[in-house]
């Protein structure tokens, strides 16, 4: 194909019809691209619910008991498949339950022996038991 810039063409008509094709030619470039988007945009979408089906689906078919092993109840399914967590973070569940038992910072460095707290552990007592 000869390729001659538009600067060079002298004829009035040829150089508007040149200019008129590449404007075609662009317009349809455009055109594949805005559907290719498209496509990559409904792919991702679709991606995305199906994803959520799927956590959604395996939570529904879990027992109370498991969902309540797992800090979840029926009603934060949705939430959940939708990828928001609602449990209260770890810290702030922590902190919540020393407040409840009456430890404050304070009291840890009035004992001096043993300053290190192993947070995670369960020595299964009851609030009142301990």
């Amino acid at each position: 194909m000869n390729t001659v810039p538009i600067d060079q063409i002298k004829d009035p008509v040829v150089r508007a019809e040149v200019i008129r094709s590449m404007a075609v030619a662009e317009g349809i470039l455009n055109l594949f691209k805005a559907v290719g988007d498209l496509a990559k945009a409904a792919t991702a979408k679709i991606t995305k619910y199906m994803a959520y089906r799927r956590i959604y689906q395996t939570l529904s078919e879990m027992n109370d008991r498991e969902l309540d092993d797992i800090g979840l109840c029926r009603g934060d399914i949705d939430m959940v498949a939708r990828g928001h967590d609602p449990r209260p973070r770890r810290e702030a569940y922590l902190a919540a339950a020393l407040a409840q038992r009456g430890v404050t910072p304070a009291s840890f460095a009035d004992k001096g022996a043993d300053k290190s707290v192993d947070q995670g552990a369960n020595d299964n007592r009851t609030v009142e038991a301990a």
